[in-house]
């Protein structure tokens, strides 16, 4: 049963990134393509697209009443994207992508810090009430998330000048939209029952192991839905596109939040906070300090040390690996 459920977990994994990879391509062509505009269509769906795992995999653990793997994927998602980044970072440390950051990051890095807080705060507190049963904390975070997104859509429209905005809308491709929301939608089913067969694969290989369901969750199926961001990020650093990769990155990890408030929705026994193991404290509080230091290094000086300039990333990546380690031991 195990060794079933493992292979079947790396087989979904598989599928996942490979289709989540397609849903990015299909979903910048609907939005070069359509009148939606960049931010419904572009922003949105490919933060969506890439993300699709994450939220498939949350939602499923909250149908199968398994509150530790929902919560687990979603913030765990954050300190294995920041890990993959910083990781890539390490690799390409010759071209110091990173002193070339665009400071308009910050404003996602800030919503990222607010809704890690709002995790931490409930989980220590215990705020477990309810509203029409759905947990406060899912409310509190639904709510700060769409209207810092809003916030942060106003913000980019401002800085974004009439030249920028007349390249993206004349941006052309040969491909015909009506082909590509066919398969974004093809691929989305497919990406929704690989998703759910990590939930269903991690519930069991947390039973059959002896591994707690929030480190799995953590850990484990937090890994396997972030791959199609990781290769995100690598694909957007061989090009030096190094804004691209850690807007990718913390736009997609503000998104992994918000997903729990959605799994809340599903879950059958009242709020998912109140079943949620106070382990996942750490997780956030880990996710908050990784945030930290990829805002910290929208306002680093240029450097010419190499050993000054890799430092923050060998902390993050010993770090993730040492948290790593004594989750799965605790």
């Amino acid at each position: 049963m195990l060794l079933t459920s493992i292979i079947i977990f790396i087989v979904a994994a598989a599928v996942s990134v490979l289709s989540a990879i397609r849903l990015a391509t299909y979903a910048d062509i609907i939005s070069n393509k359509t009148k939606a505009g960049g931010l419904v269509v572009g922003t949105v769906l490919l933060a969506v697209a890439t993300s699709l795992p994450e939220l498939t995999a949350t939602i499923s653990a909250a149908v199968i009443d398994n509150a530790d793997i929902a919560v687990g994927n979603g913030l765990g998602s954050i300190t294995f994207n920041i890990f993959a980044l910083f990781l890539f970072d390490l690799y390409f440390r010759k071209k110091r992508l990173f002193l070339k950051v665009s400071a308009n990051h910050f404003y996602t890095g800030i919503l990222g810090l607010t809704l890690c807080a709002i995790v931490i705060l409930s989980l220590f507190l215990n705020l477990n009430q309810e509203l029409f049963r759905i947990g406060i904390t899912s409310i509190a975070i639904a709510v700060v998330y769409l209207g810092g997104l809003w916030l942060i859509s106003l913000k980019h429209q401002q800085e974004i000048s009439g030249e920028e905005a007349a390249q993206q809308s004349t941006r052309k491709t040969d491909f015909p939209v009506k082909t590509a929301i066919i398969r974004f939608i093809l691929f989305s089913l497919i990406v929704f029952v690989a998703g759910s067969s990590l939930s269903i694969s991690g519930d069991v290989i947390a039973q059959s192991s002896g591994i707690s369901a929030s480190a799995v969750g953590s850990l484990l199926i937090a890994a396997a839905t972030s791959l199609p961001d990781a290769v995100s990020v690598l694909v957007a650093l061989r090009v030096a596109n190094v804004n691209l990769a850690i807007g990718t990155i913390l736009g997609s990890n503000i998104f992994n939040v918000f997903v729990i408030p959605i799994a809340d929705i599903f879950y059958r026994n009242g709020s998912i906070w109140a079943d949620a193991s106070n382990q996942h404290i750490s997780t956030a509080a880990a996710g908050f300090m990784l945030t930290l230091i990829v805002i910290s290094i929208l306002k680093r000086n240029n450097t010419k040390n190499t050993l000054t300039y890799i430092t923050p990333s060998l902390i993050v990546v010993g770090g993730y690996l040492i948290f790593s380690v004594f989750y799965f031991l605790g």
